[in-house]
């Protein structure tokens, strides 16, 4: 992707905060509002689960990257945004472990999947040749985020930079980072599948 193209840090790092701070709100909020009945006690305990399992995921996404095995991921996910809705599917052994840069790429990218489902469905990420994967939703509405087409085009984003759109540029700097390779599977029909390729 062009530099001019790619978002700063300080950019990277103000969406970061505004976008934790929109995802963490609603189970806070949840956890205040909660009575002393019966029904909010359950409702209280639910979401502080839940909010343990974000703090989780996103602690390893946006934080410090951990070597973790395909099993961890999938632990790991039930913290996402959306998840109840959503089938993980991992066409690998779940004790395969994945060094800390690729764990931290593929949580993203599932993540980026997820948002790709707004109506629910399943996310599948299978191998491709050698140390590659391929990424792809599927589910009755299925769209990549406009920013990850246009990125990955090499075109500037057509819309501001948003909070919710976050994990686009987010996945793109991990990825450079570690230097592997993402583009758009073409030539089929449907939702063209996330190709994730690391260094030879």
């Amino acid at each position: 992707m062009p530099q001019e193209l790619a978002l700063s840090r300080p950019q990277l790092a103000q969406l970061l905060g505004a976008r934790l701070t929109h995802d963490l709100a609603g189970p806070l909020g949840t956890i205040m509002a909660a009575g002393g009945s019966a029904e909010g006690a359950a409702l209280l305990e639910e979401t502080v689960a839940e909010l343990r399992l974000r703090f989780r995921l996103y602690a390893v996404v946006f934080g410090e990257a951990e070597a973790l095995c395909w099993a961890d991921l999938q632990a790991l996910l039930a913290g996402a945004p959306g998840a109840h809705r959503i089938a993980f599917h991992f066409e690998f052994p779940p004790q395969a472990r994945l060094d800390p840069a690729l764990a931290q790429i593929v949580l993203a990218a599932a993540m980026l999947g997820a948002e790709a489902l707004p109506r629910g469905g399943a996310l599948r990420i299978t191998p491709l040749g050698g140390a590659g994967l391929v990424v792809l939703p599927e589910g009755r509405v299925a769209a990549w985020p406009h920013a990850l087409i246009e990125r990955l085009a090499g075109m500037a984003p057509a819309g501001a930079d948003t909070p919710r759109a976050l994990l686009a540029p987010w996945l793109i700097a991990l990825a450079e980072a570690a230097q592997c390779r993402l583009s758009l599977g073409m030539g089929q029909p449907g939702l063209p599948p996330l190709l994730l390729q690391p260094p030879r």
